[in-house]
């Protein structure tokens, strides 16, 4: 019996122009990883020996409930900007599909994401930070060349949030899934209501801006993936993100003293502010900071209440209660308790 998928996919990379006559999908290859999204390697035949795409789906029971087809719309933008992103072909957003969900084609692009927990990855990102900063100098030139890129080029239905919509969106979020109340997150959050920044620096965010978010390939990045939180607000968001402990490599304690595993924090900073002419100091991202860990914390929580209400059967949704300790030793710091 032939798959159903293959005719999906073949449909949307024939309008793309993409598949040559007699080439056909033969196969799919399912990627590890993926809480919100799965992808799949589609294998071509017919055509030259070793073409693939990459097929985006959000399956049922995903963890977050993120627009499918903004996310496409995203990466289309990104094509010819300076930012190294996968092309997009196609869009099917029905979700009944027959990947049992929405989901669109991309281009495959070689490289491997790095795990920011592994010990061998770790090393590999200090080693060049030790040699030539390649990828170091790759990260903070993409995350500038994002911030930098011109508003009207953006999709017209990316969400525009001010630092107070964020803290609303995730209060909610911990309120609607918590299992027990937490009187530090709750602290957390009130906090965070009077740390408020008096500025804001527009741009698209990533929203998850991260090694293990992008492709490296022969000690170069190749490909920022994952814009599913994608958002127009404050860009320094995706600095207090990325300067989280948990962002290197941290659970219960930080394995490295780098920034997001690959780089000094000030020099980070530093060429930052030189590549975007916006300098920022590492005070002034501390409320980003605890804004990024009350959305992990509510991502982690909607986790476990969704295995907990029966709402998935995949046990790693339960090892999301690990991270709570770590998180919540962050919290307090960055409160000064």
């Amino acid at each position: 019996m032939s798959d159903p998928r293959c005719a999906a996919v073949e449909a949307l990379l024939s309008q793309a122009g993409e598949l040559a006559s007699g080439e056909r999908v033969e196969r799919f290859e399912q990627l590890q990883g993926g809480w919100s999204r799965h992808s799949h390697i589609a294998h071509i035949a017919g055509g030259s020996e070793g073409r693939r795409y990459i097929v985006r789906v959000r399956p049922p029971g995903a963890l977050l409930d993120t627009d499918l087809g903004l996310e496409f719309r995203v990466f289309a933008a990104l094509e010819g900007a300076d930012v190294a992103a996968p092309r997009v072909y196609g869009l099917e957003p029905l979700a009944d599909s027959p990947f049992d969900g929405p989901f669109f084609v991309m281009e495959f692009l070689p490289g491997v994401a790095p795990n920011m927990y592994g010990r061998d990855d770790q090393a590999m990102l200090a080693a060049d930070w030790d040699g030539a900063r390649a990828i170091a100098t790759d990260m903070v030139t993409t995350l500038a060349a994002i911030h930098g890129l011109d508003a009207a080029a953006l999709p017209d239905d990316l969400p525009r949030l001010s630092f107070g919509d964020i803290v609303a969106r995730w209060r909610s979020v911990y309120e609607e899934r918590r299992l027990v109340r937490d009187p530090v997150i709750e602290q957390g959050f009130a906090w965070l209501e009077e740390q408020t920044p008096l500025d804001s620096r527009e741009g698209l965010v990533h929203g998850d801006f991260r090694i293990g978010n992008t492709l490296i390939d022969k000690g170069r990045l190749t490909a920022v993936l994952d814009w599913e939180l994608a958002y127009a607000g404050d860009v320094r968001f995706d600095l207090g993100y990325l300067a989280l402990e948990r962002s290197a490599g941290k659970h219960l304690r930080r394995r490295t003293p780098f920034m997001g595993t690959f780089a000094d924090q000030a020099w980070f900073l530093e060429r930052y502010g030189e590549l975007t002419g916006s300098p920022v100091t590492e005070e002034e991202l501390r409320p980003f900071q605890m804004l990024s860990i009350m959305m992990l914390l509510a991502t982690q929580i909607t986790a476990v209440w969704m295995y907990a209400n029966g709402r998935t059967t995949d046990f790693r949704m339960v090892w999301a209660r690990y991270s709570f300790p770590g998180l919540r030793d962050d919290m307090v710091r960055l409160m000064q308790w």
